[in-house]
């Protein structure tokens, strides 16, 4: 199994929309496989500062979900897309709704916060069944008998499947998303150790990273390393994409 390098994060509509598709491109350019696109919601519960900050920008600039999803369709010359976001603006937009507006766009999963396995059984279940499966997101405080059955009950599609259906998110630390809070990896070892133990499938690690050392050492471990906060900080001060990305890749 081939390792994904890096899986980048940025949050839909901030600076703008219209700046989206070229963001995609580069980030493919770059040979980024994969990419988190986060629908802005007024209230998270995972979201750090700087994230929270994106997030009231682009809603504050019109970045609906609705106009968000219409804004991806059409756009080829993208990573896959996992959209990270939250049960309510899913269901206010409705299941079939939803998947009209994903069907024409690079979206290939899908990963809400807020959504406990089982919460939902018909909502997910049909999402899946359309070609969108949910990620399973697996807690420092999610005990190896629950991390199973959490991935039996999100099933790993499969090798043939890209690495957006596959991957399964490890949170490093307790807390928000951000970089400005020290993550010991220490722990990391073990705990993917033991994952690796009931499941085969790709493993990517998120929360606190940004720094070279911290994205080589989770590489190392053989995971692929998610970066967020950092990035959308930089690019929101002016920094190119294909700069902040282009930094982070294996040399």
């Amino acid at each position: 199994m081939s390792l994904n390098p890096l899986l980048p994060f940025l949050m839909a509509g901030d600076p703008s929309l219209e700046v989206l598709p070229g963001y995609l491109s580069e980030a493919r350019a770059l040979g980024i496989e994969a990419l988190e696109l986060g629908l802005p919601h007024s209230d998270p519960i995972a979201d750090g500062p700087v994230l929270q900050a994106a997030a009231h920008r682009a809603i504050a600039r019109g970045a609906t979900p609705r106009r968000i999803l219409e804004s991806l369709a059409g756009i080829t010359a993208s990573p896959d897309l996992i959209l990270f976001t939250y049960l309510n603006p899913l269901l206010q937009l409705g299941l079939e709704p939803l998947l009209r507006l994903l069907e024409p766009t690079p979206v290939r999963a899908l990963l809400v916060v807020d959504l406990p396995e089982g919460e939902e059984p018909a909502f997910e279940t049909a999402l899946r069944a359309a070609g969108y499966p949910l990620v399973p997101l697996l807690a420092p405080t999610t005990g190896l008998a629950r991390a199973q059955r959490l991935l039996e009950a999100r099933p790993d599609p499969g090798p043939a499947a890209p690495f957006a259906q596959r991957f399964a998110y490890v949170v490093a630390r307790l807390g928000v998303t951000g970089a400005g809070q020290a993550t010991d990896l220490g722990p990391l070892t073990a705990r993917l150790r033991d994952l690796r133990g009931i499941t085969a499938r790709p493993l990517a690690v998120g929360f606190g990273l940004s720094d070279p050392v911290s994205l080589q050492t989770v590489r190392d471990l053989g995971a692929t390393p998610i970066i967020g906060s950092a990035l959308v900080a930089e690019l929101t001060s002016g920094s190119l994409i294909r700069t902040s990305l282009g930094a982070r890749l294996p040399r």
